[in-house]
């Protein structure tokens, strides 16, 4: 009965961005993966199954016994992007089986489930806030967290991209929904902007959702160079002339992005550093971190294959650092989330003994 209500109460006041979890452990997973640290990429893959696997169980949980909260969460300005991390989520770990487990079949079924997801959360979210009749400010309704819309779009076009060798016509899908990602990041960025430099900025909320601002401009990235590689074939040229005449766009359009997304890097470590070593907020176990963890991962990644797409080596400098950088942030926070689970553990025993 103890354990019983430990779950609940941690199924009723589950963040909905939790998957972000599944989102940075997928992709530190595949930038191991790329760098031939293969034990290390099972381990983070074999983890995430079971991470994703244990966080739809405990969702599953609070659409049944907490809609309510479930529901107020859809209309929170702040905790309603955090949905969105479970169509990213889910398209991440269906990159890892196409990357790490060399399974396809498994991987279109999530990307299958991955567009069913999107369509549900990206309508559902923004819907119930246009209408919402409890609207906060600018300042209290945005922070980097809005961009993981931007993350779930371009987590269905990377994986199409990846599943285009099965059929080519994935690969307009990716084109689409790239698009559709990167205009997205041109509406809600200058909206974080604005909230953060007209603002008052607090140290607490400067939370790894801000590396959002980075980390979707990674993922965009990252299945911009995919429809570029994907679409050298002469044979989908013929199919889909598009291709030709958009491919000096794209590689300018996904070089433009990947700049930009770079130049937020060392103002993220200043945020970081001004947050905990000159405001002194204690570096304990935040869920939200997750969020930072991930574009850590994405900028590895799509650093490599943007080198490979326009050619330009030279970039793989930039990865060959970055890849330290993202798998010390997962352990990290791996390391403090196991520390949290276990003072939980802890004092469930102690009221148990009690």
């Amino acid at each position: 009965m103890k354990f019983r209500g430990k779950f609940d109460k941690i199924a009723s006041n589950l963040l909905p961005a939790y998957f972000a979890m599944v989102m940075a452990t997928g992709i530190v997973a595949i930038a191991a993966a790329i760098y031939q640290i293969l034990w290390f990429a099972k381990f983070l893959f074999y983890f995430n199954i079971v991470a994703y696997i244990v966080l739809w169980l405990i969702s599953i949980y609070r659409i049944m016994y907490h809609f309510d909260r479930y529901r107020a969460d859809i209309q929170n300005h702040l905790r309603a992007p955090g949905f969105f991390t479970i169509i990213a989520g889910t398209n991440t770990l269906g990159a890892d089986f196409l990357i790490i487990a060399n399974n396809r079949t498994i991987a279109y079924i999530l990307w299958i489930f991955g567009i069913i997801l999107w369509l549900i959360y990206q309508y559902t979210v923004f819907t119930s806030l246009m209408f919402s009749v409890q609207k906060q400010p600018l300042n209290k309704a945005i922070n980097g967290g809005w961009l993981v819309a931007v993350v779930s779009t371009e987590s269905v076009a990377l994986l199409a991209a990846q599943l285009a060798s099965m059929d080519q016509r994935l690969l307009l899908i990716a084109l689409i929904m790239y698009f559709i990602g990167y205009f997205t990041y041109l509406m809600i960025m200058p909206l974080v902007n604005y909230r953060l430099f007209f603002f008052d900025v607090q140290p607490k909320e400067l939370t790894g959702p801000y590396w959002i601002n980075m980390g979707a401009t990674a993922i965009t990235t990252l299945a911009g160079s995919l429809i570029l590689i994907g679409s050298q074939s002469d044979q989908l040229i013929r199919i889909y002339p598009i291709f030709s005449s958009l491919r000096p766009f794209i590689e300018g359009a996904t070089f433009l992005i990947w700049a930009y997304g770079s130049w937020w890097i060392p103002l993220l470590f200043i945020m970081g550093y001004w947050k905990h070593f000159v405001k002194r907020v204690s570096l304990k176990y935040d869920s939200q971190f997750w969020g930072a963890v991930f574009p850590m991962g994405m900028y590895t990644v799509a650093t490599v294959r943007l080198a490979s797409a326009l050619n330009l080596p030279q970039l793989k400098m930039i990865s060959n650092i970055f890849i330290y950088v993202a798998i010390i942030g997962w352990l990290y926070q791996f390391g403090v989330f196991l520390s949290a689970f276990r003072t939980i553990f802890l004092s469930r025993k102690a009221n148990v003994e009690n």
